[in-house]
């Protein structure tokens, strides 16, 4: 199962990269190519991940309770994990709500004030987070070695996407803003 989340991790952050950029684009008026099907096939995705993870994490949690030790401080990684899964639950559903509504057939945009912002560069973070500390398992599930320069890599490229995201937030809240 654990090959199998690895798998679908990835197949989640190409998606999540192309949704991402495109919707950046979007945002800052530099395009207009946001896919909905893109969108849905990331949430499907994302929605199998979290099943399989809250499956591991029972399982974790099961076998913990029957020995005895569950080693939390040893495991604030995997807590890590888990928690900023969880984050980014919560503000998937507000990244969701944030930039449409349907009224009469049509997609209109909600007033994108200064919580929506907040919540969209807190989902930002918790994905950071969340990449940050699964790119190293993820890597090895892949049996990817020489860990060191690609993980370097891949945090800097991941880290310079995610900062384009956050601008494209912004900029998009100036502009809705007339600022």
């Amino acid at each position: 199962m654990r090959k199998w989340n690895a798998i679908l991790s990835a197949a989640i952050l190409v998606l999540f990269i192309l949704h991402g950029v495109l919707g950046a684009f979007q945002l800052m008026d530099m395009g207009t190519a946001l896919a909905k099907g893109l969108s849905h096939t990331l949430l499907t995705l994302v929605f199998i991940h979290v099943v399989i993870g809250v499956k591991l994490t029972y399982d974790s949690v099961r076998v913990w309770k029957r020995t005895g030790a569950p080693y939390l401080r040893q495991n604030t990684l995997f807590w890590a994990r888990r928690v900023s899964g969880l984050v980014i639950m919560a503000l998937i559903a507000f990244h969701m709500t944030a930039f449409s509504y349907k009224a009469g057939g049509a997609v209109r945009l909600h007033w994108f004030g200064g919580g929506q912002l907040a919540a969209q560069l807190l989902l930002v973070a918790a994905l950071a987070v969340h990449i940050i500390a699964n790119a190293r398992p993820m890597l090895i599930s892949f049996g990817v070695r020489m860990l060191k320069p690609r993980v370097g890599d891949i945090l800097f490229i991941m880290s310079a996407l995610l900062l384009i995201m956050a601008a494209a937030f912004i900029v998009y809240y100036l502009r809705w803003n007339g600022q």
